[in-house]
Order: structure tokens, then C-alpha cells, then sequence
């Protein structure tokens, strides 16, 4: 009898963690392609992954699975020879490709060709022919790129899921699995705490659940204590430095896996990786072009390529809050470290940071127009998703007196995203700093005083919103600003009413208003507009109905989204004063469309207030109970406490008699309904669609505590067809958060499609 071979997969001495979800695609994938190649940066697991996944394919293959090493194999010319070397084949210098295929050309097997990167030619062709002359032999590749051979099929590996940094640490977590069961093969004596486990998740976030990082961590984790490890961390390539001897040269550092990788790009590659990784969370193409620099300048786009092809950047079309918007590219956090050093290095770092601080000083320099046009909200858009970037510009540029100035623009050119996607207090804190290193007399000084008195009113820091106004004034009266006075000019208005002189606001901000108007500056003039129709609504002044029309005749000549949504929430206001509901609903509902573009916007609680009021107003309480805690759940986290003191002023009298009418215990159920309601749940309430019927309370089984709360929240979302953006969107998180519980629940049920999730949430009543 033939004996039955089994392959050369070597035995699996540690435990193999997570995975399950892209095991299971690899099996799947390889029942339908004669070429499957792994791709992904170094470290991020793709050896340790193919070879599970030959281990659970070998049944498949009566001929065995071989795995052939090529990551110490410097020449192209003997990957052919290494292959036959692994088969256990004579040695044939002569002609081992041909040796090679005749011996494969009646077998069954599956080779698994590991680390193609650095011979990615050779690698292609040599599984070209076999792929042509041998009708049963498979191939599992790994690679930092693909091998272009026609037929691949591509699985990108991904890190390991991270832990979620809003819920408690949970041990099942991959990242957190590997990093607690890799400490504790390397000290037996190590223990896991409560007062340890955040600290563990902690590490796993920052290293990106990368499996070798992990590894390398747990390393150090027998000299220090988890703290002392995340302290650390800011410096990721020190702390990781020491690795098993055991483990490939390549492998035995986090450093030195980068640096295979590293080595392994164009010279253009490299230097374009090096500026790359001042960017903060990624970058766009039109960002990229701007602060990066190559000779000669048009090979840019073929050197991105390389370097996505190379799993050292990774390109996600569309990724972020737009389906239409530009993709972006992104790279790990230790790759960033490992080349911003290489930057630092070369003495290149500090005039690349001066491009990137200007560029995104050109991004927020849009705000000034766009905030209040047609374009306002593709603006917020591309401030909200370059938010981290803006944060490192600002961040350089204020470390040093030559780059106060420069500084304190980018904070003042900001105000509109800090004030109205509640970053009030980041934005104080920006522009303070600012304004203490860039002390010279200037426009742009005066401007943004005036913003930081807008942002203490709102905070109702009065006495404070007063000091900077005053300040701001004078600058901007020696200097002959009309620009910045104008803005103080609204200020005054705002700090008559947080003063409890409504009166005087209104006589104010109407002057304001006409003031803007002469000088042509629109948005003042329609912030001044907004907030005098806000005085007279609550002064039932009959100026209110002819400043809401002006305010949205403003707005819809330049076509703005954001202060037009807050222009159709007057006018629909004003109709409800006026008794006039039908109307007043139409007005608002055109509200909440307009401002439902923006994510992170708090006005729109402020639309769903006005609807509520109308509902009341025509007798129908229930709604109006479940609108109001629509609105306190889109409010809730807001620092804008001036804002809502205004519209509470009206709306606490309609809260009152409909808790009066409907009774204490009917109120606060419909109010609770509406607080349980998602923003998109609640927006389609809103607009006239009926919330769906609540499920019964299904009995507790052993499959539905499978998953944490927030996975649960997922999972009902992956059922009702969202993508991962749009439930990153839903539970505001990030797309790589929303990603990894998406994976984790895929892994934790054993389960490869998202629809088995669909009918799994169905069959447990979730």
C-alpha cells in the first residue's frame, strides 16, 4: 500500500488566535481558484494564517500540503529549486523547473509559497507554468503584494479585531486574546486584573492589532507591567526591539519586519512612504500631491500604487462619511512610526510638516466661503474627516514661535466646524493657545478673539466671552477690520441675551444683520438673521415672521444646506406660532433633511423640537413625547449651553402641557421610546414614517450571550443592510472599529457572509 503523505506543515506550538472568519473565506476561496495569494504588511500574520488554513484544507489534497519557505532565498533563479527542495526532490541544477513539473504533473497537492515579496517576478512565473502544466496542483501565496498571474484571487489580511475603546474590555477580543495568551507562555506567573484589562486593550489599540507588535509586547510584559508598557508605546519601535531568537532574523523585531518591507520598495517608494507618515489617519490623493514631493513629480501616482500593491498603504474607496467622496489612503500606526523616523532621519521631516501644515490651513481657509454656501457641506464633510490631520497641523505649527501665526489662523478659520459639530471645547483650548504665543496686532488676531467670544458665550463664560470681545474691538478698530468688527458686532448681540436682555439682543443683531449685509459678508449676515429670529420668537415680537423669510431668502440665494436647514427651522417655527401646524411640518421637515447632511450637527434636535411642538399643537402628544426624546438623544453630549437655553426657553412651556396632558407614566414611555431611537430611526420619524413595533422580549439562550452588547447593536445593524460606514455612522464610531466588530461577530459565530448574521438575528429574536 502508498503511503499517504501528509505534507511538511510544521506542528503549531503556540495557540492560534481569532481568524476563524478569514480561515473560512481562504477554504472557499481556494475551492474555486488554482492561485490564492495572501496579501498585508509585515507582521500582520499572513505565514501564521496560511499555514492554518493548509492544516484545514489537507484532507482536500491526498498528495499532501507543502509549505516552501522563499524569505531566505535571494535569488529569482532558485525559487524553482526551492519548491523541489521542499517536495523532497533530487537536487537539479540543471533544469529543476522542468524536474519540477513532471513530478507535479499527476499530483494532488497544495503548495504553500510563503514570502513572495522580494522575488514577486520569479514567484509569478514559476506559478504561471505550474499552474499551466499541472491540472491539480493549488497554490496559497503569501506576499506583501499580489503576483499579477492571471486567475489570482487576492484575500487581503487584515490586523486582528481591537477592542472596542467604549466598552469594557472583553478577553474573547482577538487582539486582546493574543496579547494575554502570548504573556503568559512567556511568564507563567503573569495574571490578568480588572485594573489590567483596560490597560491590555489599551496596547492592543495602539499597536493596530497587529499579531507580531502583539507578540513583541508580550515580550516585555515578563520585565514590566502593562502600564509601564502603554507609556511606552508613544515609542514603538524602542520598546519593540527585542524578539524571540528563534523566530526568523526578519520577525525577531517589529523594526526589523518593517524593514524587510522597507527594503524591498523603490527608492521613490521609500521616500514617498518617509512623507507619508505625517499624516495623522490618512490621507486623500489631492492631500498627497500637495505635500508630498518626488522627482520628477508625475511619478507620484505610479509610487502610491506601488506601495498599496506592496501592503505598505492601504486604499479604501470612498471610506469616510461620503459615498461619493474621495478615497484615502491609509497605512498602520507602526509603519507611520517606523518611517517618520527614517524622515526625522534624513533631515526631511520639518519641511514636509511646513506642507502639510499649509495645506490644511488651505482646507479649513475654505470655511470662509463655503461654510455659508453651496459647498458647505462637502466642506464639513472633508474638516470632520481630516479632523486628525487638522489637529497635527495645529499641533506643529504652535510648538514653535515661526508657527504661532500660522496657528492661530487654521484655529479662528475653524470656528464654524467647532461651534456647530460640538468641538466647542477643543476649539477653545486650540485657539487659547494660539492666542498666547501670537501676540501681534493683526486681522487675524481680532478674528479669532471674536471666536473665542463666540465659544465662551456658548459655553455662557460670559465674563470671559466679554474680555476677548472687548480686545477683538479694539485690534479690529485701530486696524480698521470691518470683517472682524462686524463679527463683534453679532457677539454683542449674543452677550445681550446671555444676559438675560433679549430685548436689547434682537435691536442688535438686526443691526448686525444690516451691518454684514453692507460689507458683503453673508454669513455673518445670516448668523445675525438666525439668532434675531431666535430673540423675537422668544419675545413673540412680530418681527419674527419677516426675519425667518429674509433669513431663508438668504440661504436659498447661495444655497446653503446647514444655515438654510436652521433658515427652514425658523420659518417652520414662525408657522407653528401662527397656528398654522400644516404648514409649520412641511417647513420643518424640510429642516431636518437639510441638516441631516451634516453627522455630527446638534441642530438637528433642534428640528425635531419644532416638530414636536407642532405635533403637540395639533393634539397629537404622543408624538410630540417621542420627538422631544428624539431630540434629547441627539443633544445629548452637546456643549452648546447658551443654544438650547433659547429654544428651551419656548420649548419647556409645550414639554409641560404634554406631560401634563398625557400623564406622568404615558410621557416618559413615549419620551423613552423616542431616546431609544437610532438617528437615522429617528429622522425617518420625523419625516412622517411610523417607528417599527417593538419586538417581544425574547427569552435569554446560550447563542444570543455570544455577543456583547455592542456587537449586538451590530449585528441588528449588518441585518438591516447597513455597510460598515453607514453603521460606523449609525453608533458613532470609526470605519475601522465598525470593521473589526463586524469580523469579530463573523469569527465568534463561525459564519463567513453577512447574511448569516441576518437570519442568525432573526432566529434569536435580537
Amino acid at each position: 500500500m502508498a503511503r499517504y503523505v501528509t505534507g511538511n506543515l510544521p506542528a503549531e506550538v503556540t495557540s492560534f488566535v481569532g481568524r476563524a472568519g478569514e480561515v473560512a473565506a481562504a477554504r472557499k476561496m481556494l475551492s474555486n481558484t488554482r492561485l490564492l495569494t495572501m496579501t498585508g504588511p509585515g507582521g500582520v500574520g499572513k505565514t501564521r494564517l496560511a499555514r492554518r488554513v493548509g492544516d484545514a484544507v489537507r484532507r482536500a489534497f491526498p498528495d499532501g500540503v507543502w509549505l516552501v519557505e522563499i524569505a531566505h532565498v535571494n535569488d529569482g533563479e532558485l525559487v524553482a529549486a526551492s519548491v523541489a527542495q521542499a517536495l523532497g526532490l533530487p537536487d537539479d541544477t540543471q533544469a529543476p523547473l522542468v524536474g519540477l513539473t513532471d513530478y507535479l504533473g499527476g499530483k494532488h497537492l497544495l503548495l504553500v509559497i510563503d514570502n513572495c515579496e522580494h522575488l514577486v517576478d520569479a514567484c509569478a512565473v514559476l506559478v504561471d507554468r505550474l499552474i499551466a502544466s499541472t491540472p491539480d496542483v493549488r497554490v496559497l501565496a503569501t506576499s506583501r503584494e499580489p503576483l499579477g498571474v492571471v486567475g489570482e484571487q487576492v484575500l487581503p489580511v487584515a490586523p486582528l479585531p481591537v477592542p472596542d475603546p467604549e466598552e469594557q474590555a472583553a478577553v474573547d477580543n482577538p487582539a486582546l486574546r493574543l496579547l494575554i495568551d502570548r504573556a503568559t507562555a512567556a511568564n507563567p506567573e503573569f495574571r490578568v486584573t480588572e485594573a489590567t484589562l483596560g490597560t491590555l486593550a489599551a496596547i492592543c489599540l495602539r499597536l493596530d492589532g497587529i499579531p507580531l507588535a502583539l507578540e513583541l509586547a508580550a515580550l516585555r510584559l515578563r520585565a514590566f507591567t502593562p502600564q509601564q508598557v502603554l507609556e511606552r508605546l508613544d515609542d514603538t519601535m524602542r520598546l519593540l526591539t527585542t524578539g524571540l531568537r528563534t523566530a526568523p532574523e526578519r520577525q525577531q523585531t517589529l523594526e526589523a519586519a518593517i524593514g524587510w518591507s522597507y527594503d524591498l520598495c523603490t527608492p521613490d517608494e521609500q521616500r514617498l512612504w518617509e512623507q507619508l507618515a505625517v499624516f495623522a489617519g490618512g490621507c486623500d490623493l489631492a492631500a498627497a500631491e500637495a505635500v508630498c514631493v518626488l522627482d520628477p513629480p508625475g511619478a507620484l501616482i505610479d509610487t502610491l500604487t506601488g506601495l498599496v500593491d506592496k501592503s505598505v498603504l492601504n486604499f479604501s474607496a470612498a471610506a469616510d462619511f461620503s459615498s461619493d467622496g474621495p478615497g484615502r489612503y491609509t497605512m498602520l500606526e507602526p509603519l507611520r512610526q517606523f518611517a517618520l523616523a527614517r524622515l526625522a532621519a534624513h533631515g526631511d521631516e520639518y519641511a514636509v510638516r511646513l506642507r502639510h501644515r499649509d495645506h490644511y490651513y488651505r482646507v479649513a481657509q475654505r470655511g470662509r466661503t463655503e461654510y455659508w454656501g453651496d459647498a458647505d457641506v462637502t466642506w464639513f464633510r472633508d474638516v470632520t474627516r481630516e479632523h486628525a490631520n487638522m489637529r497635527a497641523a495645529l499641533q506643529f505649527a504652535l510648538a514653535e514661535p515661526a508657527g504661532a501665526h500660522r496657528g492661530l489662523q487654521i484655529a479662528s478659520e475653524l470656528r464654524p466646524f467647532w461651534e456647530h459639530y460640538r468641538f466647542l471645547l477643543e476649539g477653545y483650548r486650540w485657539l487659547t493657545d494660539a492666542l498666547s504665543k501670537d501676540l501681534a496686532y493683526s486681522t487675524d488676531r481680532a478674528r479669532a478673539l471674536a471666536a473665542m467670544s463666540v465659544i465662551a458665550a456658548m459655553l455662557s463664560d460670559t465674563a470671559s466671552a466679554h474680555r476677548y470681545l472687548s480686545e477683538s474691538v479694539t485690534i479690529a478698530t485701530v486696524l480698521a477690520a470691518e470683517e472682524a468688527l462686524v463679527e463683534a458686532a453679532l457677539l454683542a448681540a449674543v452677550l445681550a441675551f446671555a444676559e438675560s436682555d433679549p430685548v436689547r439682543a434682537l435691536d442688535l443683531a438686526e443691526a448686525a444683520a444690516a451691518r454684514a449685509e453692507a460689507c458683503g459678508h453673508h454669513g455673518t449676515e445670516m448668523e445675525s438673521l438666525a439668532f434675531a429670529y431666535v430673540c423675537a420668537m422668544v419675545l413673540a415680537d412680530d418681527r419674527a415672521g419677516t426675519l425667518a423669510e429674509r433669513f431663508l431668502t438668504k440661504t436659498a440665494e447661495h444655497g446653503s444646506h446647514l444655515l438654510g436647514g436652521l433658515a427652514s427651522w425658523a420659518v417652520g417655527t414662525n408657522h407653528w406660532r401662527n397656528g398654522q401646524e400644516d404648514k409649520a411640518i412641511e417647513e420643518l421637515r424640510r429642516s431636518v433633511e437639510q441638516l441631516r447632511l451634516f453627522d455630527r450637527c446638534v441642530w438637528t434636535a433642534s428640528a425635531f423640537d419644532g416638530l414636536a411642538w407642532a405635533a403637540a399643537a395639533g393634539g397629537d402628544r404622543k408624538r410630540a413625547a417621542r420627538l422631544m426624546g428624539a431630540a434629547t438623544t441627539v443633544r445629548r453630549g452637546s456643549t452648546q449651553r447658551l443654544a438650547h437655553a433659547m429654544t428651551d426657553a419656548v420649548g419647556e412651556k409645550v414639554r409641560l402641557e404634554v406631560r401634563d396632558a398625557l400623564g406622568d407614566k404615558e410621557f416618559r414611555a413615549d419620551f423613552d421610546g423616542g431616546a431609544a431611537l437610532t438617528l437615522d430611526e429617528a429622522v425617518r420619524y420625523a419625516l412622517g414614517a411610523e417607528p417599527a413595533p417593538q419586538r417581544p422580549m425574547a427569552s435569554k439562550n446560550a447563542a444570543s450571550d455570544v455577543l456583547t452588547r455592542r456587537e449586538k447593536d451590530v449585528a441588528r445593524l449588518v441585518a438591516a443592510g447597513y455597510s460598515n460606514k453607514r453603521i460606523a455612522a449609525e453608533l458613532v464610531i470609526s470605519i475601522r472599529t465598525a470593521e473589526s466588530h463586524v469580523d469579530h461577530i463573523l469569527t465568534k459565530l463561525g459564519f463567513t457572509a453577512r447574511s448569516q448574521v441576518a437570519a442568525w438575528v432573526s432566529g434569536n429574536a435580537l
